[in-house]
């Protein structure tokens, strides 16, 4: 999925003959999962596992074309993925070794916004904000042994969630544009995004996928 939109993105950079006014932003950041939907409470519950274990890198890749001084449209890719190997709280194998289990939780958008400069894009200093929406392919994933607390007995397991799921997201952030072709940014992101997970966990409702992420950029300009 990751390979098929970096493709997509090229494609556009490549193909297209209208360059002027437009930029292209690569971004590295942190995104900070909220995990405050019922299943993650319950791996909480019973794992050694906390909300900032999910943390970590994420990546993206923006195309902006700017509509006069003040507003751009921009198209972003960006993607996440995280996996942690735990181990049950308060219970052990009869020999006393721990039960291990695993959860993996992957993210992967295309967004559409619009930019707001209030002040314009082509001074040294150019403050940003920017609402948009997306679709995003995401993937939770929950693999090892599992406790039957009715019975007592320990098997092995694997349980998947995968799917497309619209969601929304705002920015903020600033531009430092020490070049005219070249600058830096810095940019808080707030994701708005749940989703319904498969028959495997009925019962549980919509996982929560939202979060935060903190990034730094290299934009390239084009004039």
């Amino acid at each position: 999925m990751k390979k098929i939109y970096l493709l997509i993105i090229i494609t556009v950079l490549v193909g297209s003959d209208i360059l002027i006014g437009q930029s292209t932003n690569f971004k590295v950041g942190i995104f900070n999962p909220a995990t405050k939907s019922d299943l993650w409470d319950l791996n909480r519950e019973n794992l050694y596992f906390s909300k900032k274990d999910m943390q970590d890198f994420f990546y993206g890749i923006e195309y902006e074309h700017f509509i006069g001084r003040n507003v751009s449209f921009a198209v972003e890719l960006n993607s996440y993925e995280k996996t942690l190997n735990s181990e049950y709280k308060d219970y052990e194998h009869n020999d006393n070794t721990p039960i291990y289990q695993s959860i993996s939780l992957s993210i992967s958008g295309i967004e559409a916004n619009i930019k707001v400069y209030p002040i314009g894009h082509r001074k040294i200093l150019n403050p940003y904000f920017s609402i948009g929406a997306g679709v995003y392919y995401w993937e939770y994933e929950q693999w090892g042994e599992f406790i039957d607390f009715t019975t007592g007995e320990i098997s092995d397991g694997y349980a998947n969630t995968e799917a497309f799921t619209p969601g929304f997201n705002i920015k903020a952030g600033i531009v430092f544009r020490f070049k005219k072709y070249m600058g830096v940014s810095f940019e808080v992101r707030y994701l708005y995004l749940k989703g319904r997970l498969s028959s495997l966990f009925e019962g549980f409702e919509k996982l929560d996928l939202r979060g935060r992420s903190l990034s730094l950029g290299i934009n390239i300009f084009f004039n």
